[in-house]
């Protein structure tokens, strides 16, 4: 387990099945509530951020909502490049707010201009309806818009909800079912930071952020929480089948879920599907200065 990972662990660990009484941290800032900017690529009005902007709101925390005005899913890290142009966005709510954009748009809308004034502790992403482990999280609207706020230095938390494989032809209703019980996981794991934070330190490790993976099952049937990295090289999500010399039709695969039957893979996708809330972290800045030698041995 890297360093980062440890730290994170430290911060968070058993946030969903035993929350342990914490002493509050002795800061110039201890008795305030974190500021969050909640976005999510399902669409402003989605069940499971409007969950979740209720249950931070109802515990005490500064919540804005900024979503896309509609179902945004799989469009990773995309913008609207229109400079000069002017957008919509609608009030539909005390801070809460839709926009005519992206995932990501948003989360820009929300950080340069709904908070502009005051940038939040804490951004937090979803809760999507939908996995987002294996390369989905490299596409995925939902950890693209924390990543960007990442990126910008603002700590963030992409939350998702796995899926049943077996309910593949009826829409994966469990996985709506449950976001009630991914909503709980989140402000338990905000509470646990909220409290652990201290003036002049980062809310999580500088340049990182938290990606979390609940399975849609009862408490009684979740193992536990896991820390796990998301595959280097994992498979395809999706293919493309030739029809004819001009047709192709795309297919879902689901190979990465079903591997989860073989108990001598383990990724960050079987873990999810054998009941454990999955715990990844990651970083925003797609350097990798140790690969730097290696590219002007090949290249100079």
């Amino acid at each position: 387990m890297k360093t980062t990972l440890k730290t994170v662990a430290a911060l968070v660990s058993g946030a969903l099945l035993t929350l342990p009484t914490l002493v509050q941290a002795e800061t110039a800032n201890a008795a305030d509530k974190l500021r969050i900017l909640l976005v999510s690529d399902d669409g402003c009005r989605s069940e499971g951020s409007q969950e979740l902007f209720k249950a931070l709101t109802k515990q005490g925390y500064d919540v804005w909502l900024s979503g896309p005005e509609n179902n945004q899913s799989g469009k990773g890290t995309a913008v609207t490049f229109k400079p000069g142009k002017e957008l919509k966005y609608e009030k539909i709510g005390e801070k809460a707010y839709c926009f005519a954009g992206t995932p990501v748009d948003s989360v820009l809308f929300g950080l340069t201009g709904l908070m502009a004034e005051q940038k939040p502790d804490l951004v937090i992403s979803g809760v999507n309806d939908g996995p987002n482990v294996g390369v989905n999280q490299f596409n995925s609207g939902t950890v693209s818009a924390a990543a960007r706020a990442v990126r910008h230095g603002v700590p963030a938390i992409a939350v998702s909800m796995g899926f049943r494989i077996e309910e593949a032809k009826t829409g994966f209703p469990s996985s709506m079912e449950y976001i009630p019980a991914g909503v709980e996981h989140t402000l338990a794991v905000v509470n646990k930071l909220n409290s652990n934070k201290k003036v002049g330190q980062p809310l999580l490790p500088s340049g990182t952020g938290l990606s979390i993976n609940y399975p849609p099952y009862p408490k009684s049937e979740i193992k536990g929480i896991k820390y796990i990295e998301n595959e280097v090289q994992p498979d395809y999500n999706y293919t493309f089948k030739l029809v004819d010399d001009e047709t192709t039709v795309q297919e879902l695969n689901f190979k990465p879920f079903l591997a989860a039957s073989d108990p001598a893979v383990t990724t960050d996708t079987t873990e999810l599907m054998r009941k454990y809330i999955t715990y990844t972290v990651f970083n925003a800045h797609w350097n990798e200065p140790e690969a730097v030698e290696s590219y002007q041995a090949l290249l100079n």
